[in-house]
């Protein structure tokens, strides 16, 4: 009996419960980080739509001029955000391949930080009144963010993986816990105080003080050197140098789609919709954009096309010097062996010979997953909506709120003291620290007095005091939503039914998801409509009618994005886990820009007609997904050890 225990004894003795000590850093950094990016992006839609008017009051401008803004407003911001989910395909290479990931985060924040340098230095210029300086100074500072937020997008959450061991590997599930609760702890504290910052002090201000947290982002990783593990890039040297350049030069049709939007987009006229069906009109859009696009672009498409050609002779010269096993390789190899197939035989299987099975398996279990995911572009499209075209119904809506006076400022004030409690208590824990349950009950006690004091004071005086909400702060709910809706789906859906003995598989969670953010929009569109219509007897209705959407919009976030990264990670081999991560982003990338490419619609159709339209292509989306769904066969891959 004691010898049978022995070795279990000897594991709970390496068992180590401490967590290492590089990841308080690589927390910090990435609740600064995360501030500082959602705090850019929740003024980005509003300032740019003012921007391209030079801002001046939409009451001194026509209802063409601002719809022209507002389009060209919802494709910049949609592009933008394209860009910093397609740059992480090279930023994972670039750090796994051949400098590592702690300089491709350390370099890639500097230019993060330059990037929110350059949006405050283009606010100045359109306090000047250069607005083409100020125009120019946007798009170069949005670029460098999208490379530096993009670039360490897939590195830090590596990098977390990379600083445990097998004795405290148990804990790696409660740090990626605190991943996502520290990135949308400092989403909502961002974009609540992003647009106060805007409107009391400018745009100089509003941009530079998220500049500023990713400078202290950057020096928080910059403090943590030599506390993490570095693990070398593989293969490096002149190998990996091929591998960055070969995937750069393949990559470059993603970026020839973004820039071409971007700069021939704006110049495109939709034709009127008057006397037309509607799937005429959408039909004749689609033929004409794109009629355009090639007709000004094509030097971009053919440029690209020289550069993946390029890309493809260096990935051969890559594996005559030594071949490796990933998706591209594989693919090639099948490909250009594909006569070597004997009957019966399909399409991989002279590249499962080559490589082995799990190798030649990968790319077809890539291939049925994209296709299955080819769909969920479409939710990207609606979702990263709530920082564009919602933000923009908010505007019109009424947005202030009466609230008891000495409660309304408690409520600010307790919010504050117990985030600070909360922050405190986070990176304490990291580092293996504890607040005193003396300070933290102390603190309990000073907050609940002054709370119980609030509401009497306001029963003696009541007395109200009266907040206007700006449009942009409306967007925190989402990931106040995201921190509630998440722990309430595990303890009153997903445990009860799991007691029952009734597993919710995940494509089935992703198939509601989708519909859901069909039912969102759909809300979105129904609201939008009833304000039109009272707009022309000059009423309004309130902003916490949004707060119905926003509820829908991030249920459907959660059984999507979360339940999606979980189901393409188990069902991707081993060694194509990576690229099939790299495809997950890239669908949030193809979804952007759809919104970007239908954005000159907004200059024909009021803003409750262009909801329809998505709310109409998420249904279709939806349908397709639910039947890929049904028809997808796979399999498990987990990672050994």
């Amino acid at each position: 009996m004691s010898s049978a225990t022995a070795p279990e004894e000897a594991k709970v003795e390496e068992r180590e419960d401490r967590f290492p000590p590089g990841i308080p850093f690589i927390v910090g950094n990435e609740g600064a980080e995360r501030f500082s990016y959602y705090g850019m992006r929740a003024i980005l839609y509003v300032y740019l739509a003012s921007l391209y008017v030079h801002f001046v009051s939409e009451a001194d401008l026509t209802s063409a001029q601002t719809d022209a803004a507002k389009a060209q407003a919802t494709a910049v911001a949609h592009l933008f955000m394209a860009g910093v989910y397609a740059f992480p395909m090279i930023g994972a290479i670039l750090a796994d391949r051949l400098l590592g990931k702690y300089p491709v985060i350390f370099w890639v924040s500097i230019i993060y930080c330059a990037g929110h340098a350059v949006l405050a230095v283009a606010g100045r210029f359109a306090e000047w009144e250069n607005f083409k300086a100020a125009e120019y100074g946007m798009y170069a500072g949005l670029a460098l963010i999208a490379i530096g937020s993009g670039g360490i997008k897939p590195c830090v959450s590596a990098n977390v993986g990379d600083q445990f061991t097998a004795k405290n590997s148990h804990l790696v599930s409660k740090v990626f816990q605190i991943f996502y609760f520290i990135i949308n702890f400092g989403s909502f504290f961002s974009t609540l105080l992003t647009p106060l910052l805007y409107a009391w002090f400018g745009a100089e201000v509003a941009f530079g003080v998220p500049g500023i947290m990713m400078a202290l982002a950057t020096i928080v990783f910059w403090l943590g050197r030599r506390r993490f593990v570095h693990v070398a890039p593989s293969p490096g040297g002149r190998l990996g140098l091929l591998d960055v350049g070969s995937s750069v030069l393949l990559f470059t049709p993603i970026v020839a789609l973004i820039v071409a939007v971007f700069v021939q987009g704006e110049h495109f006229k939709a034709a009127s919709s008057e006397g037309m069906a509607k799937t005429e009109f959408y039909w004749l859009y689609v033929r004409d954009y794109t009629a355009h696009l090639a007709a000004t672009s094509w030097h971009y498409f053919a440029f690209s096309g020289l550069c993946v050609a390029a890309g493809l002779y260096l990935f051969t010269l890559r594996q005559k010097k030594q071949s490796d096993a990933g998706f591209i390789a594989v693919v090639l190899y099948a490909f250009t062996h594909r006569a070597e197939r004997r009957p019966g035989e399909g399409f991989f299987d002279p590249a499962r010979r080559k490589f082995g099975d799990e190798a030649g398996d990968g790319p077809p279990a890539v291939l049925r997953i994209v296709a299955v995911f080819s769909m969920v572009s479409v939710f990207w499209a609606l979702f990263d909506q709530h920082a564009s075209t919602w933000i923009e119904q908010a505007k019109q809506m009424d947005r202030t709120i009466t609230v008891p006076y000495w409660s309304g400022r408690y409520a600010v004030a307790a919010t504050i003291a117990l985030a600070l409690l909360g922050g405190t208590w986070l990176f304490l824990w990291v580092s293996n620290r504890s607040i005193p349950r003396s300070v933290t009950r102390a603190l309990f006690g000073v907050v609940g007095l002054a709370g119980l004091s609030a509401i009497a004071l306001d029963s003696i005086a009541r007395q109200t005091t009266t907040i206007e909400l700006k449009a942009a702060q409306i967007s925190a709910l989402n990931p106040l939503m995201v921190m509630i809706i998440i722990p309430l789906l595990n303890v009153a859906v997903y445990r009860p039914l799991e007691k029952r003995g009734i597993t919710i598989r995940p494509l089935q969670k992703m198939t509601l998801g989708m519909f859901l953010a069909a039912v969102a929009f759909g809300v979105a569109a129904m609201l939008q409509a009833r304000m039109e219509a009272l707009a022309t007897h000059g009423e309004a209705v309130h902003v916490l009618w949004q707060i119905a959407p926003y509820l829908i919009m991030t249920t459907a976030e959660v059984l999507v994005s979360v339940t999606g990264l979980e189901f393409a990670y188990t069902q991707a081999p081993r060694r194509m886990k990576s690229t099939i991560m790299g495809f997950w982003l890239l669908g949030v990338t193809f979804g952007n820009v759809l919104v970007a490419f239908l954005a000159p619609m907004q200059t024909i159709l009021s803003l409750s007609q262009f909801f329809w339209v998505f709310t109409g292509l998420m249904v279709g989306a939806a349908l397709a997904f639910m039947v890929l769904a049904y028809l997808y066969k796979g399999r498990t891959y987990l990672q050994e050890g």
